[in-house]
């Protein structure tokens, strides 16, 4: 089996069994140079999907998909680099490359339910709204059991924490860093990931 079959197997389990998931993908030893391919791959995709749904419903505040990248890049490696060093402060043992290993993975297994979320606003937008808030439960729960596989936690009390202040500190982040690429995020110019 390639790393790249044993990626999809665990794909498919991660909605499963996220933490053991998790924590099989980190041992499968993925070539770090093989990494930002990685990411960029999955940011021309949600920049893609991005463009597909403005097709369908266009936007209040429109930004270039250039910029949206950039902003999506930004977001993916602050908030891995947060989900790493604040979880090492809490105790844990997670690397940055392994945090933005998981970001990416974590991005790619939901590529597939977001291309049905988009299918779906064409013909219904209620449904899609419904598998939107759907995507975003489950990816919470998804998100808690990788990092708490990340950092060694053994129980997910831990693994939300670092979320929550994750998220506060890349939303700090983001503030400062977005008017500098022309993105205003009081306008709704922001598109999350």
């Amino acid at each position: 089996m390639t790393l790249f079959d044993s990626l999809i197997a665990q794909g498919k389990r991660a909605f499963r069994e996220p933490r053991q998931t998790a924590a099989d993908v980190l041992a499968l030893g993925f070539p770090r140079e093989a990494l930002a391919p990685a990411l960029m791959l999955v940011v021309v995709i949600s920049v893609l999907m991005s463009a597909a749904s403005d097709m369908i419903a266009p936007p209040p505040v429109q930004i270039s998909y250039f910029r949206m990248a950039l902003l999506i890049m930004i977001i993916f490696t602050s908030f891995s680099f947060a989900i790493a060093q604040i979880g090492k402060m809490m105790g844990g043992v997670g690397s940055f490359a392994d945090s933005l290993l998981l970001a990416v993975f974590f991005q790619a297994i939901f590529i597939p339910i977001q291309a049905i979320q988009v299918v779906l606003m064409a013909f219904s937008p209620e449904l899609a709204a419904v598998l939107a808030f759907g995507i975003i439960l489950f990816g919470f729960w998804i998100n808690v059991n990788f990092i708490a596989a990340l950092h060694g936690f053994e129980t997910l009390g831990r693994a939300l924490g670092v979320l929550i202040l994750a998220s506060i500190a890349v939303a700090f982040f983001l503030v400062i860093v977005t008017p500098l690429l022309g993105i205003s995020i009081s306008s709704g110019g922001a598109v999350g990931v």
